[in-house]
């Protein structure tokens, strides 16, 4: 009997000291530019033992890509939490670098929250002005996010779960509260809000006020997408 007990002992403090692990602190290296061939990467098909996700964030899963015929983009530079110096913030979605025109397609069911069928791009003083402001301050106001982001539509899900899709160059005649299906066409690919980085999709998907993979360290990040994309 208690060489039994003492098994189960030791089972127990085991599956407390794994539940125990946290997150890796400290920055992570990460390039501000990605390169011209994206890096090949082959998305993880079980969660990262060795860094196991939070308990506290929420994985979702269920939505289709928003560019048909499209590869999850790999490179840290186009994923969630990369730096984005030049404004002192972080990326909060995930990049697809397509030809500007590319038809955008709704990553899930769900109704329009938001589709910006009149849009006018700010001018480069605007621009810089923003920037330096967010500079001074040490973080990007939600006020600057939002133009940077460029035309934009976004979609409610429901559960306090929105997509949102920005730096458009066209949208198709939609309205605010109409219902929309997963894989309908709602806009083209463009480059506005911020043109420098050249025309691509911004995608993001929110969880309530926060981006879906916030804070997350690049294992588990990658994981998390693997699973949303699933």
């Amino acid at each position: 009997m208690r060489p039994l007990l003492a098994i189960v002992g030791v089972v127990a403090f085991a599956a407390v000291a794994v539940m125990a692990s946290v997150l890796p602190n400290g920055p992570v290296a990460r390039s501000e530019r990605p390169s011209a061939t994206p890096t090949v990467f082959e998305w993880p098909a079980a969660r990262p033992t060795e860094q196991p996700v939070p308990a506290h964030v929420r994985l979702l899963s269920g939505f289709a890509l928003p560019i048909e015929a499209a590869a999850l983009p790999t490179e840290e530079a186009y994923l969630p939490n990369s730096p984005r110096d030049y404004r002192a913030g972080c990326h909060e979605g995930i990049d697809f670098p397509v030809k500007a025109g590319t038809p955008v397609r709704g990553a899930k069911a769900g109704t329009i929250a938001r589709i910006d069928s009149v849009f006018t791009d700010w001018s480069a003083a605007e621009e810089q002005v923003a920037f330096d402001a967010a500079q001074a301050l040490g973080y990007t106001p939600d006020a600057t996010l939002d133009r940077i982001r460029g035309r934009q539509v976004w979609i409610d899900h429901g559960g306090g779960i929105v997509t949102r899709y920005a730096h458009l160059s066209a949208v198709q005649p939609l309205r605010v509260g109409d219902v929309v299906t997963r894989g309908q066409l709602i806009a083209a690919v463009g480059s506005s809000g911020y043109p420098v980085g050249g025309p691509h999709l911004h995608f993001e998907i929110r969880d309530g006020d926060g981006f879906y993979g916030d804070g997350l360290a690049l294992p588990e990040l990658r994981y998390a997408i693997s699973v949303a994309f699933r």
